[in-house]
């Protein structure tokens, strides 16, 4: 049987690039935290949305960045003048642009949570070399509204 060089150099590079997605597969962590109960704020200022907090961890060789991820499935909000609510990210005690606003097309809706609307924010950030970041998930209303979330809603963070 004969082997040719072609086929060597082929097999070596084969093996390289699996090695090298498998270590890219075990650079990526998943870090996600949600919700139960119901939950509300009638705030004009950013607030923390309780139990929607994590730690990223600091930049490694592997680790550079993260996807952040919130998500809230079926928020509404009452009030009489087309209520709605704002949602962001905060990340070091500062909140990222861009934000999620929702609003509804009503006035004054009847039944008061007819207006649903699902949010989803995402967000890239850098990682920070030999420091952790604290990011939480914060809200406030829209024209003196109160915003409510009475389904889990979540934060996620894809670590790459």
């Amino acid at each position: 049987m004969k082997t040719s060089l072609k086929s060597i150099a082929l097999a070596i590079w084969f093996t390289t690039v699996v090695a090298m997605a498998s270590s890219q597969a075990f650079a990526t962590s998943i870090i996600h935290v949600e919700t139960a109960g119901n939950q509300s704020t009638n705030s004009s200022n950013w607030t923390p949305i309780q139990n929607l907090s994590l730690t990223l961890p600091a930049r490694t060789s592997q680790s550079r960045h993260a996807l952040l991820i919130l998500n809230l499935p079926n928020p509404y909000a009452t009030g009489p003048n087309y209520p709605g609510g704002q949602v962001g990210i905060s990340v070091g005690g500062s909140v990222l642009v861009p934000i999620a606003v929702f609003t509804t097309n009503i006035a004054q809706p009847s039944p008061p949570n007819a207006g649903r609307t699902p949010t989803t924010l995402v967000i890239k950030v850098d990682l920070l070399n030999n420091n952790t970041q604290a990011v939480s998930a914060v809200w406030m209303n829209v024209r003196g509204s109160t915003v409510i979330i009475d389904t889990p809603a979540s934060l996620t963070a894809i670590v790459e």
